[in-house]
């Protein structure tokens, strides 16, 4: 089993001061971290990175010094599975659809993504959508991606 660490929108120092002892505390078990973007500060980056190894993508609120380090999108294998990363952008009507068209060419598995603040699991077009929620609003949430020996995807959003 292949146990991957979801975090999205984390805003520090803006929304939040650090990554919640939670959401620490959790990774600890996984294999890698996927990071969906709002950084705000690479010392988040740092961070996460004395857990597991993290794959992150910039969004719309990182700086150019962030976005000089992680991509817009990525595409990241783990196990027999392609994981499609992005924060997603524009208002949350019809972002599945973007983010299905963003990685149209990628042959993806699963997309991990954030911008929206709310967490939802979701499958259009044979694709899993996995979105953990933001991880500093009041009643923030994180997520767990699952990798079985039969190679079956399944989500845990954790609320804060």
């Amino acid at each position: 089993m292949i146990m991957i660490g979801v975090v999205s929108d984390t805003h520090v120092p803006t929304r939040a001061l650090a990554v919640s002892q939670q959401i620490l505390t959790a990774f600890e078990a996984v294999d890698m971290i996927l990071h969906c973007g709002d950084i705000t500060v690479l010392s988040v980056l740092d961070k996460l990175n004395t857990i597991a190894p993290v794959y992150a993508v910039a969004g719309n609120m990182d700086s150019g010094e962030i976005k000089r380090f992680v991509p817009e999108k990525r595409v990241v294998v783990a196990g027999n599975k392609r994981i499609g990363v992005i924060h997603g952008a524009g208002v949350p009507f019809g972002i599945k659809k973007r983010i299905i068209k963003a990685f149209a060419e990628d042959n993806v598995d699963c997309i991990v993504y954030g911008h929206t603040h709310h967490a939802d699991v979701d499958i259009v077009q044979d694709t899993l959508l996995f979105n953990p929620g933001s991880a500093s609003d009041d009643h923030g949430s994180f997520g767990l991606l699952f990798i079985d020996d039969n190679d079956r995807l399944d989500t845990k959003i954790i609320y804060l």
